[in-house]
């Protein structure tokens, strides 16, 4: 996670997600009801599976956007960036452990999606564990530390990289059976919305 939780890859990662997110919102006039109905016998609810994934992804966007702003901010205030950086950690951590549960109680949608489900499983799963562990590293530097920004970019690893996010929010963008299911999800609509407003879109 180091620095592109903190700083510029965090940017990055956040452009790429709120662009699949833009892309996805277009779609919210369709014609396509009969494929959801068809294949919801054979697998989790779409629509529900979305929610889970938007839900958890939600808090952890917001607040990379948020820290973002915070570090934008506070270039000579090293104590406000930890205390960012430690907001983020706990509200992440905890959001993404409780989408690898709610995944999980849902189940994939479908067989054809399962491996995609087992993936973000899996990824939620260790951006929880990353977070936890990178929440503990942060805790013990000392925020009037000279070098204060270098050890944190020696923090962690890339388990809960934002950019991560945006991969599965594209994939999901280019499947039309999930794109649908993102498009009606309530939680997925929030999403939309409350990164919008965050970046004036």
């Amino acid at each position: 996670m180091n620095a592109r939780l903190s700083i510029a890859a965090a940017c990055a990662g956040l452009t790429l997600a709120v662009t699949g997110c833009g892309t996805s919102a277009a779609p919210s006039t369709q014609s396509t009801a009969p494929t959801t109905t068809t294949t919801t016998a054979t697998g989790a609810d779409p629509v529900k599976w979305a929610g889970a994934f938007c839900a958890g992804t939600t808090p952890v966007l917001t607040g990379a956007i948020e820290l973002i702003t915070v570090v934008a901010a506070n270039a000579q205030n090293p104590a406000a960036i930890k205390e960012g950086m430690l907001k983020l950690l706990d509200t992440g951590g905890k959001a993404m452990a409780d989408t690898e549960k709610k995944l999980k109680e849902v189940g994939a949608p479908g067989p054809e999606h399962q491996a995609m489900h087992d993936e973000l499983v899996k990824m939620f799963g260790d951006g929880a564990k990353e977070y936890v562990s990178v929440r503990e590293q942060i805790g013990k530097i000392d925020a009037t530390a000279p070098d204060f920004m270098e050890q944190v970019e020696k923090v962690g690893g890339d388990a809960a990289d934002p950019s991560k996010l945006s991969d599965q929010i594209k994939k999901l963008d280019a499947d039309p059976k999930l794109k649908d299911a993102v498009a009606k999800a309530p939680e997925c609509t929030e999403m939309r919305t409350k990164l919008g407003k965050m970046l004036g879109k």
